[in-house]
């Protein structure tokens, strides 16, 4: 089912090389697939064609984070709340990053904010998220997730 996917996207990015959708959706669905080089690498594209493209950068920095290359994540989310500093996914984001970083008070502190701007979603996420595990105990995590 995936497969058919990436072939058709991989058609239609044929038909219009210069048009970053179906790039993009392609990103999207290897990401999925848990392929996160190869996700990287549409999102890398996109990026180097097209700076402004938030949505790929943010992606990017996605698949920095699940490759456990957090450094990078959170340079491109930096950049990216350098210019929308209210965007709850980065915060959340960047949160996920600094925590599997062990920087702990960092991170629960943007994990906080996110959760104050969106809590009901942003909650359900963080109890979820496999890079939060080892708080499940951490009375901080606990009370910002409650």
């Amino acid at each position: 089912e995936h497969e058919k996917a990436i072939t058709f996207l991989d058609e239609s990015i044929k038909l219009d090389p210069k048009k970053p959708n179906s790039k993009f959706y392609k990103g999207i669905v290897l990401g999925k697939l848990g392929k996160h080089e190869e996700a990287l690498n549409c999102f890398s594209n996109i990026c180097n064609s097209n700076p402004n493209h938030m949505d790929a950068m943010f992606h990017k920095g996605i698949e920095y984070a699940e490759l456990q290359e957090h450094k990078k994540a959170i340079d491109i989310f930096d950049k990216i709340l350098s210019k929308h500093q209210n965007n709850v996914n980065v915060i959340y984001a960047k949160a996920r990053s600094k925590i599997a970083m062990d920087q702990l008070n960092e991170g629960l502190s943007l994990l906080k904010q996110a959760v104050s701007k969106e809590p009901k979603t942003i909650k359900k996420w963080a109890k979820q998220e496999k890079m939060f595990e080892k708080l499940q105990a951490d009375e901080r995590f606990l009370k910002i997730v409650k």
